[in-house]
């Protein structure tokens, strides 16, 4: 399993405070909401639960080139669960453009009716880092299937 501690403890914060900024009066934390059998570790949660969101800091292709079939794997199940959610903005942010068109174009068929896909872009300094825990995370992954 990739190490995802750069992701929740640097870029996630980044991205709950840009929501805030996009949503101004709102303030975002991680939390569980409410699904009609269970339970949902929502990425970003508004504190009067009306906005909720997952958080994706996924690249559209592997490093070998293929699509990120388990990137958009869980960005379907996110989908699913974000659609059970009785929140009055229901949203997909995703650091990458291209990922962010990948998602909208696989879960189009499970429909997407009230979910809002948005593009949260990253500072240069962000971006960068974020590249090289990627790539870092692809490299072990590798390793680890030869």
């Amino acid at each position: 399993m990739a190490d995802t501690t750069f992701i929740k403890r640097v870029i996630e914060p980044h991205m709950r405070q840009w929501l805030a900024a996009q949503f101004p009066g709102h303030v975002f934390d991680e939390r569980s909401v409410p699904l009609p059998a269970g339970s949902f570790r929502c990425d970003a949660v508004s504190e009067d639960l009306s906005i909720v969101a997952s958080l994706l800091s996924n690249r559209p292709k592997t490093a070998t080139g293929r699509e990120n079939s388990g990137g958009v794997k869980k960005a379907l199940a996110d989908i699913h669960c974000i659609k059970l959610l009785n929140a009055s903005t229901r949203l997909i942010v995703c650091t990458d453009e291209g990922f962010r068109q990948l998602v909208m174009k696989r879960s189009k068929r499970f429909g997407t009716e009230g979910i809002q896909f948005i593009h949260c872009p990253l500072p240069v300094e962000l971006q960068t880092q974020l590249e090289a825990s990627l790539d870092t995370s692809s490299k072990e992954q590798r390793n680890r299937n030869d």
